[in-house]
């Protein structure tokens, strides 16, 4: 116990001037008589609740106090004032800017004379424009002007409109007014305006004229498309025809694609490609047609053949005719084989087809040789016929031997009247008449 008591003691009263070193003391035994002066000590029990009322007033002044709530702060009411603030600083500059370059002569000119440089956003605005216009522009006029191909013209145009676009986008009053605005930066600033009136009204000028010759091209080159595809449909129709008229007209469907390509401007991408094509067609024409070196004359003799005789058999239609008219369709149908004959056999494709020709037009002539062989001869027998009859009429004290002699010539004059000419029907009528007079002399 007394060591215990030692320790306690040493614990609460540390010596002074040892630090943290450990009191090292001799441990002393108890002697049974003690001096009369010195401490009673204490009891054990009495310790102990010493030591535990101090250590449970250590523990209660180490406890933790609870945490005050933090105040609310003005910090972010703080942060929006700054805000405000900074949008009125910031504001109120860009808004004079703004002002400033409105489009209205009255705020600009004064501008321009005192402080130029406000109007910088609206200037660099026209300045853009005018740059990109010319370099549109000047793009799509080389592409235009020298186009290889459809794609070029395509590149062209679109290279065109962005350049129009950007140059309609400086406005009239700027153009008018540009004086005003130019003099502060070119004396009063040192700044080299490089946009002049002049530079615009020729871009625009020559946007027009691009403009305008790419609406050629574009025209010449349906118009080489339309006239290609139709040498290119006569040229198939030509090949596979059988009859000569579709060969016919085969060649001059082909021969007015033809013409059509050399009508097409030559000073266009479109015109030159038609001038190559014309060129190769017109070989190709004269190869497959039979039309090479000097017998385009062959063509045009079995064309104008063609013609008589389609004209005689269109005024033969419908007979019977009299005879003026038969003898003017024999004179046609002379004239194609005339034509024809005149075809040399040097050409050896024109003359099979002229011979093949005559073979058909001289039948036709043939017949209509007979028909107004047939016509006159007709009509001299019917002519006879009235005469006899007229005559008979005329007779007195005619006996009846020498009556009937004389009707039956007369019906041998009306028997030899041709069918389909144009005295058969009345002579069938007065033939008729003849045959019952006969009879009635014959009983």
């Amino acid at each position: 116990m007394a060591i215990l008591n030692s320790m306690f003691a040493k614990w609460k009263k540390p010596q002074q001037g040892m630090g943290n070193a450990p009191d090292v003391q001799t441990i002393q035994t108890s002697s049974p008589a003690q001096p009369p002066d010195a401490p009673q000590p204490t009891s054990t029990m009495q310790r102990y609740t010493q030591l535990e009322s101090e250590m449970l007033r250590s523990h209660q002044a180490l406890q933790t106090r609870p945490i005050a709530k933090p105040k609310k702060s003005g910090g972010f009411k703080k942060f929006g004032q700054r805000l405000i603030w900074i949008g009125v600083l910031v504001g109120i500059p860009v808004g004079i800017v703004y002002v400033a370059n409105l489009p209205y002569p009255v705020i600009r000119q004064p501008v321009a004379k005192a402080a130029p440089l406000l109007l910088l956003p609206s200037n660099m605005a026209m300045d853009a424009n005018f740059k990109q216009g010319q370099s549109s522009v000047e793009e799509s006029r080389q592409l235009i002007e020298s186009p290889t191909s459809a794609a070029d013209l395509d590149r062209g145009e679109l290279k065109l409109k962005e350049g129009k676009t950007a140059l309609d986008a400086i406005p009239a009053w700027y153009i008018a007014d540009w004086a005003d605005y130019s003099r502060g930066y070119n004396y009063g600033w040192g700044y080299d305006w490089r946009f002049t009136p002049a530079g615009l009204q020729s871009a625009r000028l020559k946007a027009g004229q691009l403009e305008a010759k790419l609406f050629q091209e574009k025209n010449a080159q349906i118009a080489l498309t339309d006239a290609e595809g139709e040498i290119t449909m006569a040229k198939a129709v030509f090949q596979q025809a059988v009859q000569p008229i579709d060969k016919k007209v085969a060649i001059q469907n082909w021969q007015a694609g033809i013409d059509r390509l050399n009508q097409i401007p030559s000073q266009t991408m479109a015109g030159r490609k038609a001038q190559q094509l014309a060129s190769t067609s017109t070989r190709d024409l004269k190869e497959l047609a039979g039309l090479s070196g000097g017998n385009e004359k062959v063509s045009v003799l079995i064309g104008t053949a063609e013609e008589f005789a389609k004209k005689a058999a269109e005024t033969g239609r419908n007979p019977p005719h009299p005879s003026d008219r038969w003898i003017e369709i024999a004179s046609m149908w002379q004239e194609a084989i005339k034509r024809l004959e005149n075809i040399p056999n040097t050409d050896s494709q024109g003359f099979s087809e002229a011979q093949r020709r005559l073979v058909e037009y001289k039948s036709s002539l043939s017949e209509v040789r007979v028909r107004l062989k047939n016509e006159q001869e007709s009509v001299q027998f019917f002519d006879s016929a009235n005469r006899k009859l007229i005559v008979l009429f005329e007779s007195k004290n005619l006996e009846r031997s020498q009556a009937l002699s004389r009707f039956m010539a007369i019906n041998n004059d009306l028997e030899k009247i041709k069918n389909g000419t144009t005295v058969y029907l009345p002579a069938q009528k007065v033939k008729l008449e003849v045959q019952n007079r006969l009879r009635a002399l014959q009983k």
